[in-house]
Formats: structure tokens, sequence, C-alpha cells
């Protein structure tokens, strides 16, 4: 293996190198090592240093390099990486869960950095008020005041329990185009669309929460306006 060094730095690393001269033409043709000037590299030609010059190409240095031990340096770099990476990805997650202040829309883009709520019934300990979980892949924030303690007969999505915990989805704009799925117990806002079983309503009052699925036979604020496959 070659390594390829310009101003002092190392600008490649290379198995074999593509070596260059310059013909009567201008041109440049691939040579022998000993009647070279240069080398060809990624569509650019480099000078190399003590060789014939070559008009407007950077002169560079060509080192042979231990092909094990670039190997092993290589390998030994993946893995200190990918250790950073888990313990950056470790923190990042310790971070987020003892977090109160992340916005909705920026934890449905990491529901997994989340605590689940196996994960919080077995640590046993009281979690914070504006504290996020993740139940069965539905976000829950704890909205009690002074947090709440889990227990197992009393999980975000049970019944109930709307003053303790409240779900989050405004990953959808609310468009009749791109309605929010309906979730019991979540904030629906008046003006907004959501889908549910299928169809799309409007939502004609504000319901925070809200615990009257869309199309209740007689609920005035939900308003039917279409029907049809909807995405979640």
């Amino acid at each position: 293996m070659y390594r390829i060094i310009k101003n002092g730095a190392e600008l490649a690393l290379i198995e074999a190198p593509s070596y260059v001269r310059q013909a009567r033409n201008g041109c440049f043709v691939l040579c022998q090592e000993a009647e070279a000037a240069g080398i060809a590299h990624n569509g650019t030609v480099y000078h190399l240093l003590g060789r014939e010059a070559l008009e407007g190409a950077e002169s560079v240095i060509l080192e042979a390099a231990d092909a094990g031990a670039e190997i092993q340096t290589t390998r030994e770099s993946a893995a200190q990486n990918a250790k950073l990476s888990g313990q950056l990805s470790a923190a990042a997650r310790l971070y987020v869960q003892a977090a109160t202040d992340v916005p909705d829309e920026t934890a449905l883009e990491m529901p997994d950095l989340f605590k689940t709520w196996e994960e919080v019934l077995a640590a046993g300990v009281t979690v914070a008020e504006k504290s996020i979980i993740n139940d069965g892949g539905t976000l829950y924030r704890v909205v009690a005041p002074g947090g709440v303690l889990p227990q197992a007969h009393q999980p975000p999505h049970g019944e109930g329990m709307l003053a303790v915990y409240r779900p989050i989805d405004t990953a959808h704009k609310g468009t009749m185009e791109d309605p929010i799925p309906w979730v019991y117990g979540m904030d629906c806002a008046s003006g907004l669309y959501y889908s549910y079983n299928a169809a799309v309503y409007l939502c004609k009052a504000d319901m925070k929460p809200c615990v009257w699925a869309p199309g209740t036979a007689g609920l005035w604020q939900w308003e039917a306006v279409a029907a049809g496959e909807t995405e979640a």
C-alpha cells in the first residue's frame, strides 16, 4: 500500500499508484514508475516531488505503507468510533429521559429514546411532570402536577388516566390531506382534521383532553368530511 501526502497531510491511502508522464502533445499517459513524473488519483494528476515538473499539478509525496499495520489501525479506529458512538447514544438517551422540555415535534422524531412503560414500572420511582413515556409505541407526557409514581394497573393508555398522562401526536399537519390519527385522550383543537376508522373528521371545538371518538352519535364537536383509507 502507498500513502499520498500533500502539504504534510495524508491525502489518500491506495493499494497501487497510477504513474503518469506527460506526452509530447501535452496529454498525460500511464507509464512505469521509473519514467513517471507524477501519479493520477481520482481523476486528478499530481506531481511527484523530486521528479520532472508538471505544469499546473500540485506536488505530493508517495510513501510506502505497511498494509497490515494500516488495516489494524483502521480496525482500531472503527472500534473506537463504534464505542464512542455507543456512548454518545447512551448519553443522549439518558438526557432525553430526564428532560422535561422536549417539544412534542422533537419527541415524535425519536420515540425509541424514551423509557417504555415497562421500564418506568421496573424503576419504581416518581416520574417528573412533563416527562415523556413510550407506552406501546405511543408517546405520553406526564401532566399530573408534581409527577406520578407509575402503577401497573394504571397505564397511560388506561381509562381515567387523562389527568395524569396525555398522548402526543403532532407529526401530522391536521389538514384534510394529512389528518391527525385520533387517540383516546389526546388534545384535539378546533379547525384541525383527524382520522378515525378510515374516515376523516373536522374538529369543531377544542377538546382537551378528548374522550369522545370521532363519529360518536349526537356529538356536534365532530363533523365527518371524508371517507376512505387514511394513513396513520
